[in-house]
């Protein structure tokens, strides 16, 4: 009947359709177009299967990739169960059978509404196809009106667990702690509220101590085999996320989002008023007190509360003379001449310094090129800029391990000296040599110094560690220089993503003439990684 063309079997099934399980299912629906297209001399048989996606959404896997294949020219007919199974948007379904199949040739069949196109079209098609449109918003109330009645009555409506938790198939609603996950989740919460961290510097370390992913994680625990480059990424979108779930302190929390409707899958977050708190429904993974002083801080970030305007730099910015914060502010009281800038925290606080007051739009400029300037250079020759990548690290990470190195041998000897002086002490004070006052008094010498030394042989060593971490800060921005092509705009997201910090220092030009729009301040951008490039 074809010649070489493929003859496309699409089914479909989703539990949100309504239908019985054992005739729905794709394994039967299958079985019913092999028999179908065999015994009316169809060949070159082809599957497109999606299992468990909506018919009130087209952007299905593998419709998508059949109507690639249809317009290729490989297909020369598309066979289905009933016109449900192709979807349950009337719109879309008619743009589908009346338009896109016959513009590529392609012969449409739905065995069960006896329809086939190059027998013409029944004229009552449309309305099949509005039918099963309501059909599907009916079941949509239905599956609203029960998941609203579960989440009132306290019952744990997500299907996402947060990390840290998990269940079994035979009991959704008995949420136990995951210890491995769990230690994660805690370990977060201490480094932001107890070692004032922030979600990118707690995202460093969880990645330098090789905690897996949280994605990776769950995949692990279901018996998945994971094999990424990426398994121990952290972001700090996945921390600030994890730092706001008051599921962790016990509460079941439902109707935070929900869906526009059942055409838009858009997830609308609510205002506070539509959440429901069910207090201590299931164990708890962190103390409500530890939880609380975490959304203190959390509200306490907000730098500027009042106002509307979102400062870009507010996170990464520092002196070049006296490396405090820069903070932003506002110049000028009119807000159609308002400029948004930023000035030295010492400064400003009258305690030194000098004014390095910086335009927010000039630094937007200059941090936007030199992020460009390092894409085109990526861009242009990649193995020499791996290469440099590699060489400025390296010359970086020696320098600063030979100092570190250094020193800690120093302090090591000197510990091991007065080890000796002591016990020489101790000698001196049996053999009479000394009395006890003078003993005790050059001990305390001793010890005060031994004191000294070993808290400074702690840092050196967590500074060696630190170097370690520069590693990974590396491949933070080796990720970031794949992720992207080219960079047109400054989002959060890209200097989260390049950027580790950056410092502004004197303007350039010394006239006392120059507007303070026109100011060219001093602009060090330090990439994550390899510092300033």
């Amino acid at each position: 009947m074809q010649t070489g063309k493929i003859t496309a079997l699409y089914v479909r099934f989703s539990f949100d359709d309504g239908i019985d399980t054992e005739s729905g299912s794709i394994e039967h629906q299958k079985a019913l177009l092999k028999n179908y297209a065999e015994s009316n001399g169809f060949t070159n048989l082809s599957y497109y299967a999606d299992d468990g996606y909506t018919g009130t959404n087209f952007n299905r896997p593998n419709f998508q990739r059949m109507m690639n294949d249809i317009k290729n020219g490989l297909v020369g007919t598309v066979i289905v169960k009933d016109m449900s199974r192709l979807g349950r948007n009337y719109l879309m379904v008619g743009q589908y059978v009346e338009i896109d199949f016959p513009k590529y040739d392609v012969r449409f069949i739905a065995i069960s509404d006896n329809v086939d196109s190059a027998k013409g079209m029944n004229d009552l098609l449309p309305i099949n196809n509005l039918m099963n449109e309501w059909y599907s918003r009916d079941i949509s109330k239905k599956i609203r009106s029960m998941v609203r009645q579960k989440g009132n009555s306290g019952q744990h409506i997500t299907s996402k667990l947060p990390y840290g938790y998990y269940n079994t198939h035979e009991n959704k609603q008995d949420w136990q702690v995951d210890e491995e996950a769990a230690e994660v989740v805690r370990e977060i919460f201490e480094l932001y509220v107890h070692h004032a961290m922030g979600t990118k510097q707690i995202a460093l370390q969880l990645q330098a101590e090789k905690r897996i992913g949280v994605e990776y994680h769950k995949k692990i625990r279901k018996g998945i085999a994971v094999t990424a480059e990426d398994i121990y990424l952290w972001n700090s979108g996945t921390i600030a996320a994890i730092l706001k779930r008051q599921e962790y302190v016990g509460d079941t929390v439902n109707f935070h989002t929900q869906i526009a409707s059942y055409k838009n899958k858009t997830v609308i977050y609510n205002e506070s008023d539509k959440i429901k708190i069910f207090p201590d429904t299931h164990p708890a993974i962190i103390s409500r007190e530890l939880f609380q002083m975490a959304q203190d801080r959390c509200e306490k970030t907000i730098r500027h509360p009042s106002r509307p305007h979102k400062y870009l730099f507010g996170d990464y910015l520092y002196c070049m003379d006296c490396h405090a914060r820069m903070h932003g502010r506002r110049c000028g009281t009119k807000s159609e001449n308002a400029l948004y800038c930023y000035e030295c925290t010492t400064y400003r606080k009258s305690k030194g310094c000098y004014f390095h007051g910086v335009p927010e739009k000039y630094l937007e400029t200059e941090v936007l090129q030199a992020i460009q300037r390092v894409i085109y250079k990526a861009n242009a020759n990649p193995d020499e800029f791996y290469k440099a990548i590699q060489k400025r690290v390296e010359k970086r990470s020696d320098d600063c391990k030979a100092v570190v190195l250094a020193e800690l041998e120093k302090s090591q000897l000197r510990i091991t000296e007065i080890d000796k002086y002591i016990q020489g002490l101790f000698e001196a004070k049996v053999r009479g040599e000394i009395d006890g006052s003078l003993f005790a008094s050059l001990k305390r010498t001793y010890d005060e110094e031994k004191e000294q030394l070993n808290a400074l042989v702690a840092e050196l060593i967590g500074k060696l560690h630190e170097k370690n971490e520069s590693v990974n800060k590396v491949k933070l921005f080796m990720q970031a220089i794949e992720k992207y092509d080219a960079v047109t705009e400054l989002t959060p997201q890209v200097l989260a993503d390049f950027i580790e910090h950056i410092e502004v220092g004197k303007c350039q030009n010394t006239s006392k003439k120059l507007p303070f729009s026109k100011r060219d301040n001093a602009v060090s951008v330090f990439f994550w990684g390899i510092g300033i490039f």
